[in-house]
């Protein structure tokens, strides 16, 4: 290898890292603050429920079709990216190296997501249990036990990294194509989330299919899989080739 292929593989490595930890801070900050206010606001639902009403039915995580945290991720992948390129070439960064590096950060943000996923649903079985309410999960991978807790981790750290991804994607598509192709693109964008809820037993896309018409837990956790690759690959491909307008 040479010296200067040498260079330019340590300088998109570290582009890399750098684009990695911007995803990282963002949806470690974003998520802190979103799942704080969300265990406040489940906790008051689930004791003002049992105190002045009958109780409910099934938890409030799983009200929300398993998991509403996949909303803001889509949002962050949106928004960060593309908000980031710029800055990124500017400090010598390459497109690859942004798209790269955004895929190892969105991994790496969907494995805390998952953990304090997986941290909520016990604290909100046990806030059942303490209540002495029956706690229902109809939404979801089975959660019992520590292979159940290690599954819902793995299953929603996939959610989250195909959600911020298909928000990349969706940036990157308008970014590359323009308005019109953008559009079309979109709805190639939103299948790697799509197949990422049927992979878990989450979101919309299961509500429509119905619980009882999904894969089981090997076939879903490697369409899950799947649906990141598909996802990165959907926001890798048009990124790498957006042309940057000079600034005014």
């Amino acid at each position: 290898m040479s010296a200067a292929t040498a260079l330019v593989r340590d300088a998109d490595q570290r582009g890399a890292r750098r684009a990695a930890g911007v995803t990282v801070r963002v949806v470690a900050t974003i998520g802190a603050w979103y799942w704080a206010i969300f265990v406040v606001v489940a906790a008051a639902v689930i004791v003002g429920s049992d105190r002045f009403g009958s109780g409910l039915d099934q938890g409030v995580l799983d009200a929300q079709m398993g998991g509403p945290s996949r909303w803001f991720l889509l949002v962050l992948g949106i928004i960060i990216p593309a908000a980031y390129l710029r800055l990124h070439v500017a400090a010598g960064g390459t497109r690859r190296s942004l798209a790269v590096g955004t895929v190892q950060g969105a991994l790496v943000g969907g494995v805390l997501i998952g953990l304090v996923t997986a941290v909520y649903l016990l604290g909100e079985r046990a806030l059942f249990a303490a209540l002495d309410q029956p706690w229902v999960r109809e939404f979801g991978l089975p959660v019992d036990g520590v292979a159940g807790v290690a599954l819902t981790v793995l299953s929603e750290a996939l959610v989250a990294a195909t959600y911020y991804l298909a928000g990349a994607a969706i940036s990157a598509g308008y970014y590359r194509l323009g308005v019109v192709r953008g559009s079309l693109y979109l709805l190639a964008a939103l299948v790697p989330a799509a197949l990422a809820d049927l992979s878990t037993h989450t979101g919309v896309t299961t509500l429509v299919v119905g619980t009882e018409n999904l894969p089981g837990v090997l076939l879903g956790l490697a369409g899950g899989a799947v649906a990141v690759a598909l996802a990165a690959w959907l926001f890798s491909t048009p990124v790498r080739t957006v042309h940057l307008r000079p600034s005014l």
